[in-house]
């Protein structure tokens, strides 16, 4: 079992202290460990930018290394204005499928657009890249991927919206998912869905972000370890099975998703090509 974490920053947030950040993100990867010590990686969504950082290393061995703290000295800055910080995501990995070696396996994901975090295992991973051939090109083993080679397929139709992508994506998955994400092309949104497997979200109001993570006590470890939040007790924001949100960080706003699950997959995986 992996697991996954991250914050999003709304606008006009109060973190004016870009080390805390830093502190809480690398206290996120050192709990988070527990849920996989194969490899680890974090993804920094700018307004402009993002940057990706995974390694086949456990998260504790990766925060003491110079790449990791170059990494996030030189792309968390707080205090931005005219490219501003808007979320990051965080995976710890336990392989069950896909080598650590090839770092494409390892999370955050890439493809295209699409940045993703995911704990679970999808199934019919290697079914549904056979019915996806003539659209997909498979780059890794790890049957995450075609979670996200999906949803980035899917938000190619004309006028489809992510969240469109996410539902549509969804139904042909065999397996079991918690999963976090980004889109370039929407920068200032944040991406949350899940079937089986948990996701625990915590928004605290009055300093202006919103954290998830796959237990609630790596964030709460975490975070109040390194800021005060006297006075500004979280908001528990919990997802059903087979829901999702997306959070605007830019205009402070939320919305909820629903999906169908995986019970007509297989049907649906054999119509795909």
């Amino acid at each position: 079992m992996c697991s996954i974490f991250g914050v999003g920053l709304f606008k006009d947030h109060k973190l004016g202290d870009s080390d805390t950040l830093i502190g809480t993100m690398s206290r996120l990867l050192k709990e988070a460990e527990v849920g996989g010590h194969s490899a680890s990686g974090i993804s920094i969504m700018r307004e402009k930018t993002v940057h990706v950082l995974r390694r086949p290393m456990a998260s504790s061995a990766l925060i003491e290394t110079e790449e990791y703290a170059d990494f996030m000295t030189d792309n968390v800055d707080v205090e931005a204005e005219k490219n501003p910080l808007m979320s990051i995501i965080g995976h710890c990995r336990m392989p069950t499928k896909g080598s650590v070696a090839n770092n494409l396996n390892n999370h955050p994901v890439v493809i295209d657009n699409i940045i993703g975090v995911h704990n679970g295992h999808i199934g019919n991973d290697d079914e549904l890249f056979e019915s996806f051939r003539k659209v997909i090109t498979r780059k890794a083993q790890v049957d995450t991927e075609i979670i996200f080679q999906l949803i980035n397929h899917f938000t190619q139709s004309p006028k489809s919206r992510t969240v469109d992508a996410i539902q549509t994506a969804a139904p042909y998955l065999l397996g079991s998912y918690a999963c976090g994400m980004q889109n370039t092309r929407h920068p200032f949104n944040l991406y949350l869905f899940r079937h089986s497997n948990p996701i625990k979200i915590l928004f605290y109001p009055k300093m202006g972000l919103v954290f998830f993570a796959t237990r609630e006590h790596f964030i709460t470890r975490a975070w109040e370890d390194f800021a005060d939040v006297d006075g500004d007790d979280a908001e528990v924001i919990d997802l059903i099975d087979d829901q999702g949100i997306v959070f605007n960080l830019w205009n402070h706003t939320s919305c909820k998703f629903i999906f169908r699950n995986s019970r007509k997959a297989r049907e649906l995986g054999k119509h795909a090509g």
